[in-house]
């Protein structure tokens, strides 16, 4: 089966706005419950906390079943009762890890909240098991979702992001505006709201594939995850730590924080065009790589292409949402979406080469490379965010992603002999991350309106989009005005 452009734009596109739909929503309601007796930047720091013992649970749960479900999805496909068997106890073995979580949560709860030093955090109990019941929500939620798009059940995938998303937010509303006026109203109608998608998702599956917990399926397909796993522990370290060393600074955090909100809507977005190719990927790896490597390339430059794309077309409408709808000084958050944003691509890029790590099953190397890169990450930020707060942990996070898009390059050059076009995969990209930075360093030396920074981001963007795919570009416009 050759590249069908057709059906990956239409795919990508479905997957991409149903997939941004929760977080798209999720942003939409922070000026609700953001402002004068309303939440502010202090009350968006505990937030973030909770966000990051959140995680934490969620990687915990998930024990990378999202890509072993994806992954074995085409050694079971041919045989429905092993492929019942694998689906069930995949998700049983989420519920198992989400019991064992909250046993942890009891026994050690008080030293967890030991560790931060607003007084609220230090309470652990108010809304620890809140945390971790959402973490275990997320990973049926995400595990369900990677199944639904290797099934191309397209109706099933919409329907439970766009529920995940109204459900969430709702309750979100609820919790902090009739509940309780504070970060743990926010987490209770979380939970809340996330439980629906989870215990439906639950239901469904055990009626479709019964209730199985098949020992051997799992052994195999957590050789697997278990590499995955050690990575997405060292990830959390990676994307979390900088939320640590600004909990003592509640108002920084704040700030931060929403900025990386509206920066985990670009994610999801992003995720959503991934979930569109990463199949398609799969698939033409098994045919066999050296057949196949021309659609292997069109696939992973659309991607990065429709990736840089959606990054510089909502830099300047966040940037304007932030400012003018938040009245706190979370409204400064604005100043940070450019380099968050662009940071993303660092993390596209990364994304498009470790695809033949994951097919191969090479995942130990995710494993070493994020041990090193934790290192390197945790000791910036301790020396950068006492001096340079919010900006130190941008620059730790800048400095790791660029070291493991660097190592995962030279890394699949070694496994499979694909000849990227350098320009498109490496170059291009690597430098609208460099303007970028360089326009930050100059915006806060010399006091540059942000907007200005964010056009110019923008403009490179788009410059580099038409210079490199003029080809392209050309053949779509003959196609379609032209026919």
């Amino acid at each position: 089966m050759k590249f069908n452009a057709k059906e990956y734009f239409k795919l990508s596109a479905i997957y991409t706005l149903i997939g941004a739909f929760p977080p798209i929503l999720q942003i939409l309601i922070q000026p609700i419950i953001e402002g004068k007796d309303r939440l502010n930047a202090i009350e968006f720091s505990k937030m973030a906390i909770a966000e990051s013992i959140t995680t934490l649970a969620f990687v915990i749960a998930l024990y990378s079943m999202g890509n072993a479900i994806s992954r074995f999805y085409y050694d079971y496909k041919d045989s429905k009762e092993n492929y019942n068997k694998l689906v069930s106890s995949i998700f049983n073995s989420i519920l198992l890890r989400g019991l064992l979580l909250f046993g942890l949560a009891l026994i050690f709860g008080d030293y967890i909240g030991k560790l931060f030093n607003q007084i609220e955090l230090q309470d652990f109990s108010s809304y620890g098991y809140a945390t971790i019941i959402i973490g275990v929500n997320r990973a049926i939620n995400i595990t369900a979702a990677a199944l639904y798009r290797n099934e191309k059940r397209v109706s099933t995938f919409i329907v439970l992001n766009v529920a995940l998303g109204v459900f969430r937010a709702i309750f979100q509303v609820v919790g902090v505006l009739y509940y309780d006026m504070s970060f743990i109203g926010y987490v209770y109608g979380t939970a809340i709201g996330t439980s629906f998608t989870s215990i439906s998702i639950l239901v469904y599956t055990y009626y479709k594939s019964g209730v199985k917990l098949d020992f051997k399926i799992l052994n195999n397909v957590n050789k697997f995850a278990r590499p995955l796993f050690q990575y997405g522990i060292i990830s959390w370290g990676i994307l979390f730590a900088d939320r640590y060393f600004l909990e003592s600074s509640p108002l920084e955090l704040g700030i931060y924080d929403t900025a990386l909100k509206f920066a985990l809507g670009i994610q999801m977005i992003i995720q959503g065009l991934q979930g569109a190719m990463q199949p398609e990927i799969f698939r033409l790896m098994k045919e066999g790589v050296s057949k196949t490597q021309e659609d292997i390339k069109k696939y992973s430059h659309l991607f990065l292409a429709q990736s840089q794309i959606l990054i510089a077309l909502a830099i300047i409408p966040t940037m304007l949402y932030i400012n003018y709808l938040f009245e706190s000084e979370v409204k400064l958050a604005a100043t940070l979406v450019s380099i968050l944003f662009v940071k993303y691509i660092l993390r596209v890029q990364y994304n498009v080469f470790s695809l033949v790590v994951y097919y191969e099953k090479r995942t130990k190397f995710f494993f070493y490379v994020n041990l090193f890169v934790l290192v390197i990450n945790l000791s910036l930020n301790y020396y950068l965010v006492p001096i340079y707060k919010a900006y130190g942990a941008i620059s730790a996070a800048f400095v790791s992603e660029l070291i493991l898009l660097i190592t995962v390059y030279f890394y699949q050059k070694t496994i499979a002999d694909i000849k990227w076009n350098i320009n498109k995969s490496l170059i291009f990209p690597l430098g609208i991350v460099a303007v970028t930075i360089g326009l930050e360093i100059i915006k806060n030396l010399y006091n540059l309106n942000i907007f200005v920074s964010a056009i110019v981001i923008t403009i490179t963007i788009f410059t580099s989009i038409i210079l490199l795919y003029k080809q392209e570009l050309k053949g779509l416009i003959d196609k379609y005005l032209y026919r």
